[in-house]
């Protein structure tokens, strides 16, 4: 579009002086028009690259964010494997607890026979 509008200015001016009075007008005309017509297309360009640039301010954003979701994610499961691993420890803890629980009890109902059997042979003899 820039080119085109150069090349038009630049035929307009080399022409040779006009003859014909509305034939000039018509070339002044145009070439204000074509010159009005760059000064828009300059300003649609700027506005669009500002526009790109604020996109792109936007993007670095939202990747920030993304990555700071990211790392707060990270964490959050390292916390929840750090509380993983000691429910799983003192899952461990109960069961060895209850295994000696449960030797115990086997050991008292042990002595309580023997107990028993001890009573019984005195009452016996």
């Amino acid at each position: 579009m820039k080119f085109m509008t150069l090349a038009a200015i630049a035929a307009l001016t080399a022409t040779p002086v006009l003859a014909d009075p509305v034939a000039r007008e018509q070339a002044k005309a145009d070439l204000h028009q074509a010159k009005s017509d760059a000064m828009k297309a300059q300003m649609q360009k700027e506005d669009a690259q500002d526009e790109a640039n604020a996109n792109a301010a936007d993007a670095a954003s939202a990747q920030a964010q993304a990555n700071a979701a990211k790392t707060d994610a990270s964490a959050s499961q390292a916390q929840a494997n750090t509380a993983q691993a000691a429910a799983d420890s003192a899952a461990a803890q109960a069961n060895n607890a209850q295994t000696r629980a449960d030797v115990a009890t086997s050991e008292r109902n042990n002595a309580i026979d023997r107990a028993d059997n001890a009573r019984a042979e005195v009452h016996a003899n």
